[in-house]
């Protein structure tokens, strides 16, 4: 599917929906109401409740993962409510009821592409405290490597992102990126005293763990061309797992 690639106001303009953007909402929201309520007159307004609400929250997963592979593919910038629209199967104007704005459907793909992956290290980091950093760190290289080869477009946008100063930078930053830095350095430097991990600058160290978990699965295509590997199988991965080592730990 091809999908545009137009250019659009910048991230830091107002976010309150336009008059427009109003009637769009009433009218996804007569949409819903019609498809729940056809031929179902005589339920329990509370079941019909409950239907409304899980077919809003099926959309919106769908919209979600349409919008995760848009924004990997084509960045921000050309990517169009539209596109995220069509490849989701969704109307428009279900996409501005449920989003409002490009700019909040980027911060809601980032959200529920992220949080789980940060709930999951942020519990690492907690139990780490109380085992030898080299444990530490191997866990959050093996739940890294996962994460980016389960997802592989969050690689992309970061790296798109990290090349611009841009409010989706610094939303990034000061939502995810500055704690997870500070805690994997943490545990680099603990890891460093303790003799387990190399002694090198620890940043530049932060970011080959980052570079090498994170990139082949971005370029697996290419990858799988010149290697004849696929990145995603269990044993590539195992493999991306141990050479990070490797280069870790002594």
């Amino acid at each position: 599917m091809a999908l545009k690639r137009n250019p659009v106001k910048s991230y830091g303009s107002g976010l309150e929906p336009s008059s427009g953007m109003q009637s769009a909402e009433q009218n996804s929201h007569a949409e819903a109401e019609t498809v729940v309520s056809s031929g179902q007159e005589d339920e329990p307004a509370q079941f019909v409740e409950k239907k409304r609400r899980r077919r809003g929250d099926d959309v919106r997963e769908r919209v979600l993962a349409a919008a995760l592979q848009c924004f990997g593919a084509f960045g921000f910038e050309g990517t169009s409510t539209r596109d995220v629209a069509a490849r989701a199967d969704v109307t428009h104007t279900l996409i501005l009821y449920h989003f409002q704005s490009k700019e909040q459907l980027w911060i809601a793909t980032l959200k529920d592409a992220l949080e789980p992956y940060m709930l999951a290290v942020r519990s690492l980091f907690e139990t780490a405290a109380d085992r030898p950093a080299a444990e530490g760190l191997q866990s959050f290289i093996d739940t890294f490597v996962r994460m980016s080869t389960q997802r592989p477009e969050i690689h992309r946008i970061l790296t798109s992102e990290g090349n611009t100063e841009s409010d989706r930078l610094k939303w990034i930053i000061d939502h995810f990126l500055r704690d997870h830095h500070r805690s994997v350095c943490d545990l680099i430097r603990r890891g460093q005293a303790e003799g387990s991990v190399r002694q090198c600058d620890v940043a530049r160290l932060y970011y080959l763990i980052i570079g090498a978990g994170g990139t082949l699965p971005t370029i697996a295509t290419e990858y799988r061309e010149l290697t004849g590997r696929n990145v995603f199988s269990e044993s590539e991965i195992l493999r991306n797992m141990a050479f990070i080592y490797e280069i870790v730990f002594v």
